[in-house]
C-alpha cells in the first residue's frame, strides 16, 4: 500500500512541442526538395512526348511523299489527328486541343503543338514540308525543355529558344534536313 504521502505515477505516452516541431522542420526541408524536382519531371516528360509527336510527323510527312510517288493524295492533318494516331492530344493542353496544327493567318499555335505547312501531300504538290514545334506561350522552362529535347531526337531546328526556328524540311524525293 503506497504512503499517503507519495503520489500515483503518471505514465505519459504523447510527443513533445520540440519532436513534433523536428518532424514538421524535416518534412519541409524533404518538401522542398522534391517539389521542385517533380515540376521538373513533369516538364521532360511534356518535351518527350512533344518530340515523340515531332517525329511522328516528320515519319507521316516522309511516307506521304512516298506514297504520292505512286499517285496516292494523303490528308496528313486528319492522319495525325485522326484515329490512325489515336486522337493524339497536345500533351501540354490536353484534349481538345490538337497536336498536330496547319498553321493559318487566322490560327494562332500553341506551345507543344506540332506545326505542318502542307494539310494535303499529293503528286502535284508541295514539293517540300516544313514540320516544326511551337513554343510559343510555354510557361516557365517547358520551351527550353521542348527545344532540348527535339535537338536531342535530331532534329536540332525544330524549336528554338532565339531567334525563328528553321524547322524540319522534308523535301519530295524523301530527303530530311533536320
Amino acid at each position: 500500500m503506497p504512503s499517503p504521502t507519495t503520489k500515483p505515477q503518471m505514465s505519459s505516452s504523447g510527443f513533445t512541442l520540440i519532436e513534433l516541431m523536428i518532424v514538421i522542420a524535416i518534412i519541409g526541408i524533404l518538401a522542398a526538395i522534391a517539389i521542385p524536382q517533380y515540376f521538373a519531371y513533369i516538364e521532360t516528360a511534356k518535351a518527350q512526348t512533344v518530340s515523340g509527336n515531332l517525329k511522328m510527323a516528320v515519319d507521316a510527312v516522309t511516307n506521304a511523299f512516298a506514297a504520292s510517288n505512286n499517285n496516292v493524295t494523303t490528308d496528313i492533318y486528319n492522319t495525325l489527328n485522326g484515329q490512325s494516331a489515336h486522337d493524339v492530344a497536345d500533351p501540354v493542353y490536353g484534349s481538345g486541343t490538337p497536336a498536330f496544327v496547319v498553321p493559318s493567318s487566322n490560327q494562332k499555335s500553341q506551345c507543344g503543338q506540332v506545326l505542318i505547312d502542307a494539310a494535303t501531300i499529293s503528286q502535284a504538290g508541295p514539293q517540300q514540308v516544313t514540320v516544326m514545334v511551337s513554343i510559343t506561350g510555354c510557361s516557365g522552362n517547358l520551351g527550353t525543355a521542348i527545344a532540348n529535347a527535339c535537338s536531342a531526337e535530331g532534329f536540332i531546328h525544330a524549336a528554338t529558344t532565339t531567334g525563328t526556328p528553321v524547322g524540319v524540311i522534308i523535301t519530295q524525293n524523301g530527303k530530311v534536313t533536320p
